[in-house]
């Protein structure tokens, strides 16, 4: 089987930071790969996914998203997946404007839903019901107006995830925004009384200046602005636990699975898709309010087994899951292709 796996033009793959769908991508290329699969990623040209190709319209990220330069990465790369001479079996969008473009698609195409709910997003869905739409949590699904498919999980590779001592510290890993609730990890840790480290960037610039930023200096969080790679995964391998105090419906939060492949408990606010990853009173605490998470901060050195944690992540959140999963609605698309042809054909 060969696959098109259609990128963003703003993140490389893998992500050196920031970038939850582009570090899924690679993820997937990769397990796929691995299964025997012939695959090919549209990304930017400073992409080095493991061992896959890259074709690539733009040579570098191109940060800040714009709609514009998504539609040129888009159009480009279906346009050379049309030319191809060999061939795709199915073509996965992870863009918005690819699936906006999917009628330029010669191939069973195949989308995941990466962000909450938006109208006009899912007035495009509507738009282009030849593609199948892929949910990646079940809370995310329920949202979404237009049909899904699918619901898919994401998964990341265990072994870039070691298992290590912890130090007795509080870790918040996110950017700063109002949703994801950084200045509620700093009064939980506050009111445990345990030490926070925080690693991320603002996305709110008034919210961090004036919210965060006073908070951090007036209880000497440590903080560690953006993290990614080998340094990302260690410090999430030391932390007590991981603090998840999300104020909005999250489609889905990587990190609650990075955390729990290194054995960490994730402590965490019950929006969104949290319910669904993180297995209350096993693999972690979900609450329905920050008070309750205090508790769970001052004990969870005591009250999770972490080996425990791991092992059960190694299952569940692997990448080979998701592969998985995915190879299995590759392959329906393609039959129904070959279903539908064959039909035209007696027609």
């Amino acid at each position: 089987m060969r696959v098109a796996l259609v990128s963003t033009p703003f993140v490389s793959v893998p992500p050196l930071r920031y970038g939850g769908t582009e570090l899924v991508v690679a993820e997937l290329a990769a397990a796929l790969r691995r299964r025997g699969l012939d695959v090919v990623i549209y990304a930017t040209g400073d992409s080095r996914p493991d061992g896959v190709e890259v074709r690539s319209y733009f040579p570098s990220a191109q940060w800040p998203p714009n709609a514009d330069v998504d539609a040129t990465h888009a159009a480009w790369s279906l346009r050379d997946i049309g030319r191809d001479p060999r061939g795709f079996d199915v073509v996965h969008l992870h863009s918005i404007a690819a699936v906006e473009l999917a009628r330029l698609c010669p191939y069973p195409a195949v989308a995941t839903v990466h962000h909450d709910r938006d109208e006009r997003f899912s007035r495009i869905y509507h738009a282009n019901p030849q593609v199948k739409l892929v949910a990646i949590s079940n809370s995310q699904a329920r949202r979404e107006v237009a049909p899904v498919t699918a619901v898919i999980h994401h998964g990341l590779s265990p072994d870039r995830f070691p298992f290590l001592p912890e130090q007795g510290y509080l870790l918040y890993l996110g950017r700063y925004s109002r949703e994801k609730g950084p200045h509620l990890a700093i009064e939980v840790a506050v009111r445990a009384k345990v030490p926070l480290v925080m690693a991320g960037e603002p996305h709110e610039l008034d919210f961090y200046r004036e919210e965060v930023l006073p908070l951090i200096r007036k209880h000497g969080v440590l903080e560690l602005g953006p993290v990614g790679g080998a340094r990302k995964a260690n410090l999430l391998a030391r932390a007590r636990a991981l603090i998840f105090p999300v104020q909005w419906d999250e489609p889905f939060g990587l990190v609650m699975i990075e955390s729990q492949l290194c054995g960490v408990p994730v402590l965490a606010l019950g929006r969104g898709s949290v319910p669904e990853v993180v297995e209350d009173g096993v693999s972690g605490l979900v609450a329905d309010d920050p008070s309750e998470l205090v508790s769970g901060a001052r004990v969870a050195d005591k009250l999770f087994d972490r080996t425990r944690i791991r092992a059960h992540a190694r299952e569940r959140w692997s990448a080979e899951r998701m592969a998985s999963d995915y190879l299995q609605l590759y392959r329906q698309a393609a039959a129904e292709r070959f279903a539908a042809a064959d039909a035209g054909y007696a027609g």
